[in-house]
């Protein structure tokens, strides 16, 4: 990468990449404001040519924010694609010719991605890994497994979003100065709708596979139901190209209230305002995207005890635990919220409105980034 010239702004500029995947962790105008009160940033969006999940025009409230320069750039090729290797070397011309003070590289490395990645100036550049290692979930995973060794043991400064992912991957990658910051909340916009009073809803939201264990929520339900429980709904959303095998579980349909296919974003406030609970039964889970929209919206947390959800979910405060993959446990959980007062809900969601002010407030999340973009700035 080409030397800073240091003379041409007195603020100092961040190049910051961020593909379709990971945008809505990168989105939030109050955090990047906090940002930009110190540095000016190009934003380099990376989107797929057909079926973004973001557009253009999801960004324009954005691009008023002084300071920040977005930069839409779209791939024609599939990740597997040799040509993806000129797509990648392009990207990082754009970048070079910036002359920024800092690269932020909020993405996960595939192969044609390698040696690009080893183009940057690693004492000025900062990659974001959201895992400490390839696990199940990961689709091939062998391919990602050797693209996460060439390319995390290049850098010195990696952002992580998760404690216990982050003590995984020093193990993995000793050398590495680990920053932690927690992911900021997810709004999908404000939602007038009232939590109903007179029942407990239940929901379940996100794609629907192996690993969120949806299953178990179902059987759960079903079960609590014939133990005489009547005072609840749980509510199933999202997309699944097997739902015949989880609507098999379903013996009462009354007390289901299911929306499969692909969510839209407007619909997504009602949903949370209209829930009482937001269970996560899964079977493996480093982080969870989902669980951050739930606390944007002060609903509480019903999951499994991974590590992945317990360095985040303090128990009464926020949400619950249970014993992963334990159906009577789960089920344990549930009538707990069932047979409390609306009184003791009620304060319940005052204590997490309460934890979540004090840990995910934008200025505070804001701060952690600006630590950490100062502290590489002053190391280079």
């Amino acid at each position: 990468m080409k030397k800073i010239n240091k003379n041409l702004s007195s603020r100092k500029k961040i190049a910051w990449v961020t593909p379709d995947y990971f945008i809505d962790c990168d989105f939030n105008p109050e955090i990047l404001g906090g940002i930009l009160k110190e540095y000016d940033i190009v934003w380099y969006i990376l989107l797929p040519l057909n079926n973004a999940r973001f557009k253009e025009m999801h960004f324009a409230d954005l691009k008023m924010l002084p300071g920040l320069t977005i930069e839409f750039i779209y791939a024609r090729y599939r990740q597997r694609d040799p040509r993806r290797l000129k797509y990648y070397y392009n990207l990082f011309s754009q970048i070079n010719n910036q002359l920024p003070n800092l690269v932020y590289l909020n993405c996960v490395p595939d192969p044609y991605m390698v040696p690009i990645l080893w183009m940057f100036d690693k004492k000025r550049t900062i990659i974001c890994a959201h895992d400490g290692q390839v696990h199940a979930g990961f689709d091939f995973k062998y391919i990602t497994a050797v693209s996460f060794k060439l390319s995390y043991r290049q850098f010195k400064h990696v952002c992580m979003f998760s404690s216990s992912q982050a003590k995984i991957f020093h193990n993995n990658f000793p050398n590495a100065e680990i920053y932690t910051i927690n992911l900021a909340l997810k709004s999908f916009g404000r939602s007038i709708v009232q939590k109903p009073k007179e029942e407990i809803v239940f929901l379940s939201f996100g794609v629907i596979n192996y690993s969120k264990n949806i299953e178990l929520l179902i059987q759960a339900a079903c079960n609590i139901y014939e133990k005489g429980f009547r005072n609840f709904k749980v509510s199933i959303n999202g997309y699944c190209d097997n739902w015949s095998y989880y609507e098999s579980f379903i013996l009462y349909p009354e007390i289901f209230i299911c929306k499969i296919g692909i969510i839209d974003n407007a619909e997504i406030p009602a949903l949370f305002a209209n829930a009482s609970y937001f269970v996560q039964p899964y079977r493996h889970v480093s982080q969870s995207g989902a669980m951050k929209v739930a606390f944007y919206y002060n609903l509480p947390v019903i999951a499994s005890n991974y590590s992945g959800f317990s360095d985040e979910i303090k128990e009464g405060t926020n949400g619950f635990l249970f014993e992963a993959g334990s159906l009577s446990d789960l089920e344990r959980v549930m009538i707990k919220t069932l047979t409390e007062s609306e009184v003791d809900h009620d304060m319940l969601l005052e204590r997490m409105k309460a934890y979540t002010f004090a840990n995910y407030s934008p200025n505070i999340i804001a701060n952690k980034y600006l630590k950490m973009f100062n502290t590489v700035s002053n190391e280079a």
